[in-house]
């Protein structure tokens, strides 16, 4: 196993510092409405309530750029959004955080895709999505490419993030992988459902349990299918290394080599699911191997970020700083991860 310490994964964290990360993938705005709640409607038994404030925030690959930059990294964006207020209120934001936006494409033939939540006293109770989810046109496509092409000799690591909106395709993940493997640039995929097997070539793979076993039709009922499948997807896809979140259950890493297990930090408590932390934990993960490190010592920190980021308001980005509040409580955490060879 590497010699993961403390120090060693501070001096990790402090190289995010400058790293040049160029995110691919779909572009969301994600709006939460706030409602008081004061009765039950007479209409029907759901509350009635009255508004309180709207907030729109960054989401899908636009949320993992600002993730990235809130924790020191220079970040360029390559996307679509439409001809349309969402779209122009993305681009400004992003922009105003320092994001790289002359990589989006805007799209008169598509909205930008909106995923409105509705909160009733705090409480999550509905979301509705606005969004053409059909891939892009091809000649937008194909502008991608050659955008990044330009891009990626001048970024430490490349970014794929997919949402099934429609950016991400087999030409894109061809186009991109075959760029950053000439420029010797690490790849890093989150893959969704549609196109997860699509993913050929990239460097490592980062993926939750629900959706590689979604992916590959697979049924996880004990570690030996699950060593099986992740296996499996490696040698389909040609990765160096994939990790996998399992939620209450925390991560495992495969590379070539070795399994590694990652217990969740503060016991079986399920944070993935909850705004933004995905995102976070991808960046924290990618901009790991960017700076130098392996795969293991990117996990780890991921896995810190997760409670990290899960314990901050949704508006509210991951940073450096923080990380040493999480190193502080660690614990035997570093103890308690095993690690076991692939081919027993």
């Amino acid at each position: 196993m590497d010699n993961l310490s403390v120090e060693g994964l501070s001096s990790l964290v402090a190289k995010f510092q400058g790293r040049h990360m160029l995110v691919i993938g779909d572009l969301i705005v994600s709006r939460f409405v706030e409602v008081s709640a004061r009765k039950l409607a007479r209409e029907a038994p759901v509350p009635a309530g009255d508004f309180v404030s709207e907030t729109l925030l960054p989401g899908g690959a636009a949320n993992l750029a600002k993730e990235l930059t809130s924790l020191g990294a220079n970040v360029s964006v390559l996307g679509a959004v439409g001809d349309d207020a969402q779209g122009a209120w993305l681009r400004q934001d992003l922009q105003r955080n320092g994001i790289g936006v002359n990589g989006i494409a805007i799209d008169k033939n598509r909205p930008t895709s909106l995923r409105t939540w509705i909160m009733v006293n705090r409480l999550h109770y509905l979301r509705i999505d606005q969004e053409t989810r059909k891939d892009v046109p091809q000649v937008t496509m194909r502008g991608f490419v050659d955008a990044a092409k330009v891009e990626i000799p001048q970024v430490n690591a490349v970014v794929l993030s997919d949402y099934d909106r429609g950016v991400i395709s087999p030409v894109l993940i061809d186009g991109v992988v075959s760029a950053a493997k000439e420029a010797k640039k690490i790849t890093v995929g989150q893959p969704k459902m549609r196109h997860y097997l699509d993913f050929s070539g990239v460097t490592y793979l980062k993926s939750n349990i629900e959706e590689a076993t979604h992916a590959t039709g697979m049924n996880i009922v004990n570690e030996t299918s699950l060593r099986n499948m992740c296996v499996n997807i490696m040698q389909r896809l040609d990765c160096k290394g994939m990790l996998i979140t399992r939620g209450e259950q925390g991560m495992t890493v495969f590379d070539r080599e070795q399994i590694t297990n990652f217990p969740p930090i503060y016991g079986r408590r399920n944070f993935f699911s909850k705004v933004g932390v995905r995102d976070a934990m991808t960046g924290v993960f990618a901009l790991g191997v960017a700076a130098g490190g392996t795969i293991t010592e990117a996990a780890c920190l991921s896995n810190i970020a997760g409670p990290l980021r899960s314990d901050k308001a949704r508006n509210v980005s991951l940073n450096i700083s923080d990380f040493q509040s999480g190193f502080d409580e660690v614990g035997d955490f570093l103890q308690r991860i095993s690690q076991a060879p692939v081919r027993r």
